[in-house]
């Protein structure tokens, strides 16, 4: 598992939580499970994108935000890839 490196523990206690969703993404065998580990790790991203302490100056919570934004493109597409596997 990897350590994020910037300095928040909202983002390091979340971060930590969507790599072990995103490692039940890559491991699941169907799309159907896939999107609903996608499911959760959106719940995480939404703590992140709303979190009471950004600062749109600090280079971490910039960093946090985008990596945040790209997990949500990432949980989306196998969100709405779940309808096409039925």
């Amino acid at each position: 598992m990897e350590t994020s490196t910037i300095q928040c523990n909202i983002h390091q206690h979340n971060y930590s939580a969507m790599d072990v969703i995103k490692q039940k993404i890559n491991q699941a065998a169907s799309v159907c499970t896939k999107a609903k580990y996608a499911e959760e790790l959106s719940d995480k991203i939404v703590c992140l994108m709303n979190c009471p302490q950004y600062d749109d100056q600090k280079q971490d919570c910039q960093y946090c935000r985008m990596i945040a934004y790209l997990n949500k493109k990432t949980a989306e597409v196998i969100i709405n890839a779940k309808p096409l596997s039925q």
